[in-house]
């Protein structure tokens, strides 16, 4: 990790710590809502080194984010992110941000649609916001659980009207794939666009600028809200750790979000198929930024872990939740997963 990337990781880090003092957004959508002028990211894209997405706790959130180029491989041997809960540094000009994406993962029950932080740059632009965070959808995520339904470039411009977001699609096979996935990559977009964006709004794809008869396969309206429906979000989704951090201090916090359907979270550390530490998370409040992002779910943290006596080596960190569901659903145990390294 280089002397820069050790900056921008703690800018962001204190950035997001002293947001926490005050969560309720300045109101800049009713100025970008008065702009129609659509923007363009660069041409460069950029895709995530390392995230250690907001440590949510009842009052605190904290995040660990450096950015790197997106030809940068993954199998290289460019140092992993480390588990940090330091909070000094400037806050001025930060150079690096979390986004909140959604992508998709099979589950007992089917698929269903799973939150990842990464990082992006920074702009105060809501339209320039929500383009990045889309245009993160059509790159591959990090957690090899998930993935995503959009192809290369299917998101060329965003405009924010008073009752939507406006996407424009930048590519024909945009429209195209299987209805039934189709849901999922539609409502993959329309989260993170209200994530990105701290509204609720519905979507209006276009292609050409004219309204999309459909979009991945899937017949769509004019308008397409967030579908809140019981099948479609994961019951539980772990915020930190992310997937590849390491962690050198001897020590591990883990926190994330579940569904109100949740009656308890419990977590695993294990390596190679044997459990070495595990226990039972705690509700808590999520707050701050990650309030935003994670669209206000219930959140959950298991506070600190020891793992000062363990040998080195790459451990699986998972959640458990069983959901009951809703009256006519039979319960059903769900998980997600994220591989550490301990030093």
């Amino acid at each position: 990790m280089t002397g820069n990337d050790m900056g921008d990781d703690e800018r962001l880090r204190a950035l997001l710590h002293d947001a926490v003092s005050d969560v309720q957004p300045h109101d800049g959508l009713g100025e970008v809502r008065r702009r129609t002028r659509a923007r363009r990211t660069s041409s460069r894209r950029w895709a995530p080194l390392l995230v250690g997405a907001g440590a949510v706790a009842a009052t605190v959130v904290v995040a660990t984010v450096v950015v790197a180029g997106v030809n940068s491989d993954p199998d290289s041997d460019e140092e992993p992110p480390v588990a940090s809960t330091s909070t000094s540094g400037s806050t001025s000009d930060p150079t690096t941000a979390a986004a909140g994406l959604y992508f998709v993962s099979n589950t007992a029950t089917g698929p269903r649609l799973f939150r990842e932080f990464q990082a992006v740059t920074p702009t105060d632009d809501p339209e320039q916001k929500v383009l990045t965070a889309l245009q993160r959808l059509t790159l591959e995520p990090r957690d090899p659980d998930y993935f995503t339904l959009w192809p290369a470039e299917s998101f060329d411009t965003v405009r924010i009207e008073d009752d939507r977001v406006v996407v424009e699609l930048g590519t024909t096979d945009a429209l195209e794939g299987a209805a039934g996935d189709g849901r999922f990559g539609v409502q993959q977009a329309v989260y993170t666009a209200e994530a990105a964006l701290g509204d609720r709004l519905p979507v209006s794809f276009e292609l050409d600028d004219e309204p999309a008869p459909r979009v991945l396969g899937l017949d769509v309206g004019t308008l397409v809200a967030r579908d809140t429906s019981f099948t479609l979000t994961a019951p539980v989704n772990i915020t930190d750790p992310s997937e590849g951090l390491l962690v050198e201090d001897g020590a591990l916090s883990a926190n994330g979000t579940m569904s109100t359907n949740v009656r308890r979270v419990e977590w695993t550390l294990s390596l190679d198929g044997d459990s070495v530490r595990q226990g039972r998370a705690t509700p808590a409040d999520v707050e701050g930024p990650d309030a935003q992002a994670t669209l206000h779910a219930p959140g959950w943290v298991t506070g600190e872990i020891d793992v000062s006596d363990l040998a080195p080596g790459e451990y699986a960190f998972e959640v458990t939740a069983l959901d009951v569901g809703q009256t006519s659903d039979a319960p059903a145990e769900f998980s997600d997963t994220r591989t550490i390294s301990i030093r």
